[in-house]
C-alpha cells in the first residue's frame, strides 16, 4: 500500500472489506482482473504495477517491509508486544545459522 493509506481506506476506495484487503496482502487469496483494476485506481498505479514479475528478486522489498514493520514495533511495541513477538526472530536466527 502507498504510504499512509491503511487497509481501511484501500478497502473503501476499491469498494472491498477490509479483511478482503488484509488475505490479498498475506497472500491468502488472489483477486480477479476486474479487482486488480479497482485496486490500480485505488491506488493511483497502472494494474500491470500490481502484477508480478518473473526475474525480479523480492528480497530487497521484503527486508524493507520488515525493517519498517519491526521499526514500528520497536517504536511502539510494549512488555506483551515483545514477549509475544522475540521468539520468532530468534528461531529464524537459529535456522540460519544452522543452514550456514
Amino acid at each position: 500500500m502507498t504510504r499512509g493509506m491503511t487497509q481501511a481506506d484501500l478497502a473503501q476506495k476499491a469498494d472491498i472489506s477490509p479483511t478482503y484487503v488484509s488475505e490479498l496482502e498475506n497472500a491468502d487469496s488472489t483477486p480477479g482482473i476486474d479487482l486488480i483494476d479497482r485496486l490500480a485506481r485505488a491506488l493511483g498505479v497502472e494494474a500491470a504495477e500490481l502484477l508480478p514479475v518473473k526475474g525480479i528478486d523480492p528480497l530487497p522489498a521484503l527486508k524493507e517491509q520488515a525493517g519498517d514493520l519491526f521499526g514500528k514495533l520497536l517504536a511502539s511495541g510494549d512488555k506483551e508486544t515483545f514477549l509475544k513477538m522475540n521468539p520468532l526472530p530468534a528461531l529464524l536466527v537459529e535456522e540460519r545459522s544452522r543452514r550456514g
